[in-house]
């Protein structure tokens, strides 16, 4: 009778060891699922901007408009922060942004910001010139990021159908007002660049073969456009900022023509070849900016000290590597990686290295 009294001490001692180590790993499960959960977060955006003015940088009655005016440069900026503070967050969610979630994961955070800005009806109201001057690499940089998620995650429908839409009304205006009411110099410009990447890459997205056409044929005029050395004209109009400028426009230029492939024309053999000449004086410049001071009849920002070459400002030249064999590009390249541009999709070292 002792054993039998005994006997079911041990096994209701086993069962509440055991349930013990049950509930343990339970709730680690539970807290890691929580962490977890916690890790697939999606990054906070900026609230939607749905109307921007913004005045010029530029000293009032500079025709150059190389001569910034600090105080209203940095109320441009001040405005501006917001949006560009969105494209960042854009542009983080691509395939080369750094990060442990899943490209999936990202693509969908990605879908679920541009989202919250087209439900807003973000940017419908530009109340000026300089606004509507200063939205396409913006828009470039959205519909770049956009356009290389949609490669590898599809978007839910509904975020799909939204974003879309969004997208392609400021496409359209774009398109129209640098065709109707763009001033002559930034119809002509790395303003018109800007919003041919802008325009083109959108139309991408839209399926919108009009934008993909005006925005072929825009990156070509400008290309077209340059000299026989590859000085783009307009650029070299900008007093000490002609090589900044110049640097500023063969971004859009290189990058739509790379990113249109098939639907850019010529591409790199329009006008005989220029877009390669465009680069190549560019790059030479930024060695010797003299090349450019000759140009423009005044010594560069770049050799007075005034400005100093940052990474981002050669992010073209990865996609420009992946078609084109040059030496010169792949010496900057290697000098300055990683190059990373949020108006030209987020970091290019990345994404091209990896294709």
């Amino acid at each position: 009778m002792r054993h039998s009294a005994t006997a079911p001490v041990w096994p209701l001692t086993m069962f509440c060891r055991t349930s013990l180590v049950a509930w343990l790993a339970l709730a680690l499960l539970i807290i890691d699922a929580h962490f977890a959960q916690a890790e697939l977060k999606c990054p906070r955006v900026p609230k939607p901007v749905i109307s921007l003015e913004i005045g010029s940088r530029y000293e009032k009655g500079d025709a150059s408009r190389s001569e910034i005016d600090e105080d209203s440069n940095s109320d441009v900026n001040r405005a501006l922060r917001p949006l560009d503070l969105f494209v960042r967050t854009v542009a983080a969610l691509t395939k080369g942004s750094a990060g442990k979630r899943s490209s999936d994961e990202k693509h969908m955070c990605l879908y679920d910001a541009l989202a919250s800005w087209a439900d807003a009806g973000a940017l419908s109201d530009l109340g000026t010139l300089n606004a509507k001057l200063a939205v396409s690499p913006r828009l470039a940089g959205l519909a770049i990021a956009y356009n290389e998620a949609k490669e590898q995650t599809s978007p839910p429908a509904e975020k799909q159908r939204a974003i879309e839409a969004w997208l392609g009304q400021l496409g359209r205006r774009l398109q129209s007002f640098f065709e109707k009411d763009a001033p002559d110099m930034a119809s002509q410009n790395n303003l018109r660049a800007w919003a041919a990447l802008a325009a083109a890459q959108i139309g991408l997205a839209t399926n919108d073969d009009d934008l993909i056409s005006w925005g072929s044929k825009s990156t070509e005029m400008v290309v077209c456009s340059a000299d026989e050395d590859g000085a783009l004209p307009f650029e070299m109009k900008r007093g000490d900022k002609a090589l900044h400028y110049q640097l500023h426009a063969v971004a859009p230029l290189v990058v739509n023509t790379v990113l249109l492939g098939d639907h850019s024309g010529d591409g790199f053999n329009a006008c005989g070849g220029k877009l390669q000449r465009i680069v190549d004086f560019t790059l030479s410049a930024l060695e010797d900016p003299r090349l450019a001071a000759e140009k423009a009849g005044t010594e560069q920002s770049f050799s007075t000290g005034g400005e100093t070459l940052e990474p981002f400002q050669l992010a073209w030249v990865e996609p420009y590597l992946k078609l084109q064999k040059d030496e010169k590009a792949l010496r900057f390249a290697q000098k300055y990686r990683p190059l990373s541009n949020s108006n030209l999709g987020g970091n290019l070292t990345e994404q091209y290295s990896s294709n």
